[in-house]
């Protein structure tokens, strides 16, 4: 009895171990076999589990203390070749891990698509056609501008942050610091994004909604009531019917006035003007589809990294007392105590554009690329089928020590004399499609940190509890005495 026992126990662990070896090993085994022609040249690699392949092990890193334990299974299992196949998002993938290949890929747009994951798609938002891409990014170039930035929304921008910590210190009770920096950073986009001033009621509404939708990106897409998917699809819908209204109640303003002769200083006013090279404007659809992908970029990564360089600055004292030193001076050099921070001021701030760049680098661990390809493609001495997905991450190429000495380290002095390639410093992407809106948020974690460094410290309540993310933290900000 005991023998048949031990046998069957034994037996059930063979057929367990075997059947996970199996199943582990079955997605790579069919896609050897599909793409077995001579014409393709494949990646060594590991597709992962079938129908979710190595998806959850990325999403499981990027929320661990390891958010580099992802790309280091391939590159310790397979070797520093920079490209390695596997199975991301519903679809074969190649991950990237090398500069110059990611730079390569970013820069194609004849051979490769956007490659977004569908349900991710279907909460942001995206151009369908390259042409349109192009009419969007020219109508809505002016927000690149420094000059348009400065003339219009920098006044907005400043007195924004400046009572934003002025109600911070205020306050008795601990704020949750991303939570809390994210509504500042929203107000200034919902200016660029609507113009003029905004009712808070509609600021409450397109907040919450926009939160839910990035909440959703970052999760699992389980379309089930309670989860963060499906209350995000939900949002998403929600979003659409006010900014619906919005364009409804635009249009109406605009029959009212000589439309032409308005000036397009907002992001919608860019979207309703049809005076494009055919002579076709934008539907209502295509527009609301770009005012959430705005949305969904225009606040929330600008809050974050101003948050992290806060963070960072208070860790290394010794970075802080410069970066602070930089700002006293250019307090000293106005003409009077009584005038305010000034555009023409930003671009005195060398050494707080060097600590912008250090939080960048080292804080852009989550930015992903995606590409599709449309045609067999040749990269790097392989041939990738048509259909499959080029995955790379800035991480792996900001921690990068041939690139950066000792990566890990926050340290804005190493800008002083790096000269890197491009391609080397990806936040806000590259190429064509590189993100427009770079020169607003770098002025906006500007002015954030000029207030912080001169007036203001961070006192982190009960810094034990680890939060997710972790700069959701409790906080308190103690106004300095000058």
């Amino acid at each position: 009895m005991v023998y048949d026992l031990a046998f069957f126990y034994t037996a059930l662990a063979v057929g367990i171990l075997t059947l996970y070896s199996i199943l582990k090993r079955a997605n790579g085994w069919y896609y050897t076999i599909k793409f077995s022609s001579k014409k393709y040249h494949i990646p060594p690699g590991d597709m992962g589990w079938p129908y979710v392949g190595n998806t959850l092990f990325y999403f499981t890193s990027f929320i661990s203390d390891y958010p580099d334990s992802f790309l280091s299974y391939f590159l310790t299992r397979f070797g520093p070749g920079g490209m390695y196949k596997g199975y991301i998002f519903g679809k074969p993938s190649i991950i990237v891990t090398k500069p110059e290949i990611t730079r390569k890929i970013l820069m194609d747009e004849e051979n490769l698509d956007r490659g977004m994951p569908n349900y991710m798609k279907r909460l942001v938002g995206l151009t369908t056609s390259i042409e349109e891409d192009k009419c969007i990014r020219r109508l809505t170039a002016p927000i690149k501008s420094h000059g348009f930035l400065s003339d219009a929304y920098f006044d907005h921008m400043n007195e924004v942050m400046k009572t934003s910590f002025e109600k911070w210190a205020a306050m008795e009770e601990p704020i949750k610091f991303l939570s809390e920096m994210k509504k500042p950073t929203f107000e200034v986009f919902m200016r660029i994004l609507v113009g003029g001033e905004v009712d808070q009621e509609l600021f409450d509404a397109v907040f919450k909604e926009n939160n839910c939708i990035i909440s959703g990106v970052c999760s699992l897409p389980i379309n089930i009531p309670g989860f963060a998917y499906n209350k995000a699809i939900k949002a998403r819908r929600a979003l659409a019917k006010i900014l619906q209204q919005i364009l409804v109640e635009r249009r109406k303003a605009m029959i009212a006035k000589d439309y032409k002769a308005m000036p397009k200083s907002n992001i919608i006013d860019m979207l309703l003007d049809d005076d494009d090279d055919e002579g076709k404007g934008l539907n209502d659809e295509k527009i609301i589809r770009m005012l959430i992908l705005f949305s969904f970029a225009g606040y929330e990564p600008v809050a974050l990294m101003a948050t992290k360089a806060i963070m960072f600055l208070e860790k290394h004292p010794e970075f802080l007392q410069k970066a602070k030193e930089e700002q006293e001076d250019i307090v000293k050099r106005r003409s009077s105590s009584n005038v305010g921070l000034s555009f023409g001021e930003i671009r005195q701030m060398k050494y707080l554009s060097k600590v912008i760049n250090e939080t960048l680098r080292i804080a852009s661990n989550q930015t992903v690329f995606l590409k599709d390809t449309n045609t067999p493609y040749n990269i790097n001495g392989y041939t990738i089928p048509r259909g499959w997905k080029f995955f790379a991450l800035a991480w792996n190429i900001h921690m990068d020590p041939d690139i950066y000495v000792k990566p890990e380290e926050f340290n804005p002095s190493r800008w002083d004399d790096l000269e890197t390639k491009p391609g080397s410093l990806l936040p806000f992407s590259m190429g064509p499609r590189a993100c427009p809106g770079s020169n607003l948020a770098k002025l906006e974690i500007s002015v954030i940190l000029h207030y912080f460094l001169l007036y203001y410290r961070l006192e982190q309540v009960n810094p034990e509890i680890k939060t997710y993310p972790t700069e959701n933290c409790l906080v308190r900000f103690k106004k300095l005495s000058v």
